[in-house]
């Protein structure tokens, strides 16, 4: 399990005492063992952390992820050598100029829809017609990314085909999940731009999920600033905006659909979460990430599927992505 160790709220400081973490804030401090911890999530301005902290860290492979006000990550810290990266990486750059690069974002991509069709699949709040009507759209969505693997050699040539797709599946889905939650949530469609509850927990979310799959994908000794479906972007890690795609579904949007058609309202302003809204939506993914989905724990999924992504680009073999439920193509 990735165990992740949560830090907000102005003036708290992060130290090192008898080879553990100790952190204080004004309510008092605490010993965090570096066996307990995978990653240290900073979630707001006002933390301090010191380099006795940062290199006891780095002896136990302990990440450091610094997020926005959003939940985007905007720095990591984390070893400075992983094993097999240059045999990893020569592979991935070689894969974006041939077929396999095609394959990987079809592969991507129809994981993400397929993944959305499951959640729609068990949507409650959707009569069986609509349910039923949404799942059809989606379900050809992944059918259409099989003619696009066979019909192109380069991933710039198929990455429009493919977000046109992908944009049509989104828009479905989106759709559905706006039926699906209560009206009072006063959701109407994704938009990382809105600054309405939902979407404002779902950023956030995704923020922590992207700082993971980051980890995840360096561990593999992937380069996550060259991507297969997302256009490189200078400074942008797009290849972890690739891979998260697969699990968002069921790391966060689930799990947040959840929480709200049980009550849950968080308060945002300016657009923001308030801190106490970040712990909770914090707390939520981690027990997402311990859930067994097909027979795997999602945290060890998000590692795994990293993993399996490098060894397919080295060896050549084809990708599958992650995919939590079965469903009938047709």
């Amino acid at each position: 399990m990735v165990r992740v160790l949560h830090v907000d709220g102005y003036g708290v400081r992060i130290g090192a005492r008898k080879g553990n973490l100790l952190v204080r804030d004004e309510g008092g401090s605490r010993v965090v063992p570096l066996g307990d911890v995978d990653v240290v999530v900073v979630a707001t301005s006002g933390v301090s952390i010191s380099s006795s902290a940062l290199r006891l860290m780095a002896r136990y492979g302990v990440e450091l992820v610094v997020l926005d006000s959003r939940g985007d990550p905007v720095g990591m810290y984390y070893l400075s050598y992983y094993t097999r990266t240059p045999f990893t990486r020569r592979a991935q750059y070689q894969s974006l100029l041939d077929g396999r690069g095609v394959s990987v974002a079809c592969e991507l991509a129809r994981s993400k829809i397929y993944n959305q069709a499951c959640h729609v699949r068990e949507m409650s709040g959707l009569a069986r017609s609509r349910r039923r009507e949404y799942l059809g759209q989606l379900l050809q969505a992944v059918r259409e990314l099989g003619s696009i693997e066979e019909s192109y050699e380069a991933v710039e040539e198929a990455r429009r085909e493919i977000i046109a797709v992908e944009a049509r599946a989104a828009s479905t889905y989106w759709a559905a999940m706006a039926e699906h939650l209560p009206g009072d949530v006063g959701f109407r469609g994704g938009d990382r731009g809105s600054g309405d509850a939902f979407n404002s927990s779902l950023n956030y979310g995704y923020g922590i999920l992207y700082s993971l799959a980051w980890r995840s994908l360096v561990l593999a000794g992937l380069d996550p600033y060259a991507g297969f479906l997302h256009v490189d972007r200078s400074g942008k890690p797009v290849l972890a905006f690739d891979y998260v795609e697969m699990f968002r579904v069921h790391v966060v949007d689930k799990p947040l659909a959840s929480e709200f058609r049980r009550g849950y309202r968080p308060r945002v302003s300016g657009g923001r979460l308030e801190p106490a809204d970040r712990r909770k939506i914090a707390s939520l993914l981690v027990s997402a990430l311990s859930r067994v989905v097909e027979g795997e724990r999602l945290d060890a999924a998000v590692r795994r599927y990293a993993l399996r992504l490098a060894r397919s680009l080295r060896s050549g073999s084809p990708f599958r992505g992650f995919r939590g439920c079965k469903l009938e193509l047709g």
